[in-house]
């Protein structure tokens, strides 16, 4: 009854701080920001940029074509260009051909250099040009055959052999990864959050206070739990906050988010003629892989998963970090040993890489039954399939270190708080 005293009073005071809520409204709509702002970026309209064509060579004057980005003007020559380029205008000037095929092109600017972006646009309509020349004048091939087989897009799919379904690899690292930073993080966020309350609490002697009427162990207990119940509070808000801002966002504008929408179209297979030739010339549909990928994930499995090892970790790091925070003194810098007693989190979060390309391999099963490393593994490994006797042993080493922790910080307490 204590202790859930204790856990009480530890609710109550975070939930007070004002702090609390606004990283909880601030942390959803930040998000929701970062999904919202590349697309608008994307199709606002880019200011449009004249290029002024002198070309000597006479292959490309006349076949390059203006888009919204860029306007190409033909001249009869790079001085009468010169002449009438403004400021933010460039000039493209092919030389002469001293051979067959042309060799160099230059484009002119004055002041500010072009982007990225316009540079390849012209360069890709030039390269685009001087090949259909060269089929055209050396092989005598239609250039719009050779471009319909040019680049094709044939789609390797890994499936499993007994039951056909496809395993979405690239997909599963996404969001392998994904869980495993964000786990990471909430760890090492919520684990310093015990070492400032004891920190706060030891210095300003409420914890000798409260540990007249209670045991160190109940005074831990209730302290570690009550911050982890307001930690799964907030990690809950965030996620639904998250999903109704994104909502509200594509609510607000549906025609924004229209061309992913669309990508998400199925096509039908061609096998023949011109539907073929349309086949091959489709782009990949990353959009539709993506959704099939995060079907194929088993959500809910995941989410407990996250939710079990989550709670695990927090109880292993939040007694060890509640032991050291009764060691501290007040100068001392809490966040740095947050980190440093987290370091195996980080570790395990830079090997990454090496678990992705092996999830089932030798290291990524010890990253996952080490108590230390088992939350980020578990993470990494829980898209692509963990077997269920490893989640158990992992959960019960987690388990036992935690309660071995959890002794010695109780030990502590009697010791450095009582």
């Amino acid at each position: 009854m204590k202790t859930l005293l204790i856990i009480a009073r530890e609710c109550r005071l975070r939930l007070r701080r004002p702090a609390f809520w606004v990283l909880t409204l601030a942390v959803p709509a930040v998000l929701a920001l970062f999904y919202a702002l590349p697309v608008i970026a994307a199709r606002q309209a880019a200011e449009r940029t004249t290029v002024l064509v002198a070309d000597q060579s006479g292959l490309f004057q006349n076949g390059l074509v203006s888009t919204d980005e860029l306007a190409f003007k033909p001249m009869p020559s790079l001085e009468y260009a010169h002449r009438e380029a403004g400021s933010h205008d460039l000039v493209l000037f092919i030389p002469m051909r001293e051979t067959t095929i042309p060799h160099d092109a230059f484009l002119y600017y004055r002041g500010i250099p072009p982007s990225p972006a316009v540079q390849s646009a012209v360069d890709a309509q030039l390269q685009n040009l001087l090949r259909n020349a060269i089929l055209e004048d050396v092989y005598e091939v239609d250039p719009s055959i050779f471009r319909s087989v040019e680049t094709t897009h044939l789609r390797l799919r890994t499936s499993d052999a007994a039951t056909g379904h496809e395993s979405h690899l690239q997909v599963k690292a996404v969001v392998a990864v994904a869980l495993a930073v964000v786990i990471a993080l909430a760890l090492l966020l919520f684990g310093a959050q015990v070492v400032r309350a004891v920190q706060e609490e030891r210095h300003n002697r409420v914890a000798e206070i409260v540990a007249t009427s209670v045991r160190p162990v109940q005074l831990l207990a209730g302290k570690v739990a009550g911050v982890a119940l307001t930690a799964m509070l907030q990690l809950i808000l965030w996620v639904s906050l998250t999903a109704a801002a994104i909502a509200g966002v594509q609510a607000a504008n549906p025609t924004l988010f229209e061309q992913a929408r669309a990508e998400q179209q199925m096509h039908s297979f061609a096998t023949k003629g011109e539907a073929a030739t349309a086949q091959y010339n489709a782009p990949v549909q990353l959009v539709d892989q993506t959704v099939q990928g995060l079907a194929a994930i088993q959500l809910p499995v995941v989410a407990g998963a996250f939710v079990l090892f989550f709670l695990l970790g927090y109880l292993l790091y939040g007694a060890l970090l509640a032991a050291i925070a009764a060691r501290l003194d007040a100068e001392a810098d809490a966040t740095q040993w947050a980190l440093l007693v987290g370091s195996p989190l980080l570790l395990a979060l830079a090997l990454a890489p090496l678990v992705l390309r092996a999830p089932a391999g030798a290291l990524a099963g010890w990253l996952t039954v080490i108590p230390f490393t088992a939350p980020v593994a578990a993470m990494l490994r829980l898209p692509f399939g963990l077997p269920l006797w490893q989640v158990a042993a992992a959960a019960a080493l987690l388990l036992l270190f935690a309660a071995a922790a959890a002794l010695l910080a109780a030990r502590t307490y009697r010791r450095r708080i009582v």
